[in-house]
Order: C-alpha cells, then sequence, then structure tokens
C-alpha cells in the first residue's frame, strides 16, 4: 500500500472523532498514527499510556480534548484525561508537550509487570514536580 493511501485511510476513520480538526491537522494525526503503528505502539499500551497518546494526537491536529468525539461517549472524563502518563514510549511530534521518552525494555516479555507506579508508569519512574 502507499503511504498516501495509508494516511487517508487513518485520516478518514480520525474525522469522525475530530470534528473541527483542520485537513492539515488530520494529515498531521494520520502521519502521527502510522508512524506509531510501525514502532508498534499498540503492544504494550496501560490506560494512562493510551490516554497519553490520545491527548498527543489532540496536540498534533492542534485540537483540544473539548472538541474529541468518542464512540463511547464519557470514556474521558476530566479524571482519566488529569491521570495520563508523564512520560511517553513512543516518538514525538511537533506540538506534543515534552515528556519524558522511557524506551521499553527489549528482555521483557510484552505484558510483562513493570509498572508498579501511581499512573501505570514503570517501576523506577520519577515524575518531574
Amino acid at each position: 500500500m502507499r503511504s498516501e493511501d495509508a494516511v487517508e485511510i487513518v485520516r478518514a476513520a480520525l474525522a469522525p472523532a475530530l470534528p473541527t480538526a483542520s485537513a492539515e491537522g488530520l494529515t498531521r494525526a494520520a502521519e502521527t498514527v502510522i508512524r506509531w503503528g510501525s514502532e508498534e505502539m499498540a503492544q504494550e499500551l496501560t490506560e494512562p499510556l493510551s490516554t497519553r497518546m490520545v491527548l498527543d494526537l489532540l496536540s498534533v491536529a492542534r485540537e483540544s480534548p473539548r472538541g474529541l468525539r468518542l464512540a463511547e461517549p464519557g470514556s474521558m472524563s476530566e479524571d482519566r484525561l488529569g491521570a495520563a502518563a508523564h512520560y511517553r514510549t513512543w516518538s514525538r511530534s511537533e506540538g506534543m508537550d515534552p515528556l519524558p521518552y522511557l524506551s521499553r525494555p527489549e528482555e521483557e516479555p510484552l505484558g510483562g509487570d513493570r509498572r508498579s507506579g501511581r499512573h501505570g508508569e514503570p517501576s523506577g519512574y520519577e515524575p518531574e514536580e
């Protein structure tokens, strides 16, 4: 599949969730999703990381969380937004908040129990105050 076609497919999938996003914002968000896919980001997502991912997509698309339309209304509550991971395990794009990048350990099996922090952070993670 050509990369341009993949971007168009992902743009079409994101458009209903981001109805007020510009064409450029949707394109940037689609390109970001495709890059994350090549980084195999879906392998070990916790709820705090998936919330961080949604917030990062909104930032890339230059959208507010208030404009987000979810398939399951209420699934992105204020509490959940506040519990987003304070780090990321994927590459950062322009427009995303600068947060620490933590790589996934190669030696640990997928689903390994390395998250013991308050917000699903890997053990040993210390958030910046």
